[in-house]
């Protein structure tokens, strides 16, 4: 992978849950950049490209869904994935625009195979 497909940023606030994610992207060759708020995501989005943003839904200040919402558009061609634990981020998801949902309970393959497959297109 070249250095700018295989960078993700990982928009978490709970620290836990963003060290968890880190490790296991890192371990599949990912390079992982974290950032709690979503602001945050989009100013760093300006300066430094990202093969994907992954984003906690539940975020404080700009959720998680709005985020997403403003990178496909800004940056459409940056896939997106909304992850949260609510039985509905599903339905977030497609009405942001993501390109892939999560949630937390999920197994960790559905999250790291949904990943793989969205930067192989």
């Amino acid at each position: 992978m070249s250095s700018n497909a295989s960078q993700i940023l990982l928009v978490e606030d709970d620290p836990d849950q963003a060290q968890l994610f880190t490790l296991i992207l890192s371990a599949d060759g990912y390079a992982v950049s974290t950032t709690p708020e979503a602001e945050t995501a989009l100013a760093r989005l300006a300066t430094s490209p990202v093969a994907l943003v992954l984003a906690d839904w539940n975020l404080p200040g700009m959720k998680g869904d709005a985020l997403i919402a403003a990178v496909k558009a800004q940056y459409p061609g940056v896939p997106a994935v909304l992850y949260s634990n609510h039985i509905h981020v599903d339905q977030a998801a497609a009405a942001c625009g993501a390109d892939g949902w999560f949630r937390k309970i999920d197994d960790m393959a559905r999250l790291r195979k949904l990943i793989a497959d969205l930067l192989a297109t």
